[in-house]
């Protein structure tokens, strides 16, 4: 009877040992996970930028994308960013702009902005202005130093454009 309890005894030991072995490495020709598609010509900071944005951005009508300039481009619709007349960053704007402050503070020594925001007609410059200074402000508060914002303008499609550069050296 007591031979029975000791080799119960070693085969649970056996069992455990074994289930707690290392799985054995993948051979060389197993597939592995899909990895992300080389980068669109942007610099490394840029490119984690692009990357993080895309991600957290996913499943909205926000666009991110490399320029052919080599710039990071970020559009929001203007229905998300501003009511008809107004300046005031509306919340799904600043949701966005709330991302991209995250990302851009570790990267603010080697990169700037340039803000472009629409007017609701051909004639308001001066609110265009208001809007892409209601975008710098945001950031500005979220920590984004304001000397990065290196332009503010307009753009004559309805959305805010954020172009974020390498700094020149």
């Amino acid at each position: 009877m007591t031979r029975l309890p000791s080799s119960l005894f070693l085969l649970l030991v056996a069992a455990l040992v074994v289930g707690c072995a290392t799985p054995p490495a993948p051979s060389p020709g197993a597939p592995t996970a899909p990895t992300r598609p080389a980068a669109s010509g942007l610099s490394p900071a840029l490119e984690a930028q692009r990357l993080r944005l895309t991600d957290a951005l996913a499943g909205t009508p926000v666009l991110v994308v490399a320029t052919d300039a080599g710039q990071l481009l970020v559009e929001v619709p203007l229905k998300f960013a501003f009511d008809a007349g107004r300046a005031t960053v509306k919340p799904p704007l600043a949701a966005v702009l709330d991302q991209l402050a995250t990302g851009y503070k570790p990267q603010a020594q080697l990169t700037e902005l340039r803000i472009n925001a629409p007017a609701d007609d051909k004639a308001a410059t001066a609110l265009a202005l208001q809007r892409a200074q209601g975008v710098r402000d945001h950031l500005a508060t979220r920590g984004v130093p304001a000397n990065r914002v290196v332009g503010l303008g307009r753009v004559e499609r309805p959305v805010v454009e954020i172009l974020i550069s390498d700094r020149p050296r």
